[in-house]
């Protein structure tokens, strides 16, 4: 499929495969490798079907029509087996901002009073469940009026074996969540049937293994609850941005090919290949930010047929979205 590639296109393909290994397409470096077959099970030979997913054209403005204006949902999964039906554990969005040359993460909460297209008023994670990422897209650009055409799903219980490829990741342990931290380590070790000593000790900055960083993302009791828990995924994603740029182009070849298979993405070859080129040739800012924002959702959420949901104000949120993402204009108190 990929024979008589030249060499610089090569280049750009390893860039754009890696980075899919870390979540976010950003690494910027040269790479060497059997990138090229490993690229074949995660680029697809057909695209999503578009006219399922909620695009309007509406909204978009000259420079998405550009493609000056990227938008991808990022999934990361509650599963154990490819054969579980899973729900999205984790939701974000990932801009990539040709023009002005960022990339903004923005995690969406995941339990989100949304509608969803043919199930009614539900949990907006519990879309990947009804209808898998065409479903989660859809529910996505309808409640927030974007448009977002492709998605990178991840097994995230696929991440110990990646964070502990790199060589474990730096965080700042706080002392309030140690005692919850080592719950979660202690449950994903029985689930994931790791041995050996995990346990956190001490709060400050440390290097964190697989089990412990994903149990990190995991904490949802600790502070601020799921608010404070997007934050805590974004902080992985960046640890793990910083620790694989670091790693030498050999050990990134063979921590890809181990772990191809934890990534599912409808980016076609061709998208891939324009994304990396971008990235490869200019410098990137990352910003990140949480919606819905300060002030645009119900304190303590709501209980709704003894199910509790947080209840947001959709309009001001997609307005405040809306302006984020394609006129770069971030909403602050």
């Amino acid at each position: 499929m990929f024979n008589n590639i030249p060499k610089d296109t090569k280049k750009i393909i390893r860039v754009s495969t890696y980075v899919l290994i870390i979540i976010i397409l950003f690494i910027g470096g040269f790479f060497t490798g059997k990138s090229l077959k490993l690229l074949s099970k995660i680029a697809p030979e057909t695209q999503l079907d578009k006219s399922s997913i909620g695009l309007d054209d509406t909204i978009m403005d000259s420079e998405f029509l550009n493609n000056k204006i990227i938008t991808l949902a990022l999934f990361g999964l509650d599963r154990r087996s490819k054969d579980e039906i899973p729900r999205s554990d984790a939701i974000m969005l990932i801009t990539i901002d040709t023009s002005r040359k960022k990339i903004k993460l923005i995690s969406v909460m995941r339990d989100l009073y949304v509608n969803i297209d043919d199930v009614g008023k539900d949990k907006l994670n519990h879309a990947y469940f009804y209808g898998g990422p065409s479903l989660s897209l859809k529910t996505l650009n309808d409640t927030f009026n974007i448009n977002v055409e492709d998605y990178i799903s991840v097994d995230f219980f696929s991440l110990p074996n990646i964070i502990d490829d790199l060589g474990g990741i730096e965080l700042d342990i706080k002392k309030y969540e140690i005692d919850n931290l080592n719950q979660y380590i202690k449950e994903n070790q029985y689930l994931l049937n790791i041995s050996g000593e995990h346990v956190i000790k001490e709060e400050g900055l440390q290097i964190l293994s697989g089990i412990q960083a994903l149990s990190y993302a995991r904490i949802r009791t600790a502070g601020d609850g799921d608010f404070e828990r997007t934050e805590r995924q974004r902080k992985v994603i960046m640890a793990m941005i910083e620790k694989a740029q670091s790693i030498s182009p050999l050990k990134l070849s063979k921590l890809l090919e181990k772990n191809i298979d934890a990534i599912e993405t409808s980016l076609s070859l061709n998208k891939i290949l324009s994304i990396g080129a971008n990235l490869l040739l200019n410098k990137y800012t990352i910003e990140q930010v949480r919606i819905p924002f300060e002030g645009d959702y119900d304190d303590g959420g709501k209980i709704i047929n003894d199910i509790w949901y947080l209840t947001f104000d959709r309009n001001k949120t997609m307005e405040k979205l809306q302006n984020y993402i394609y006129n770069d204009i971030l909403y602050s108190e």
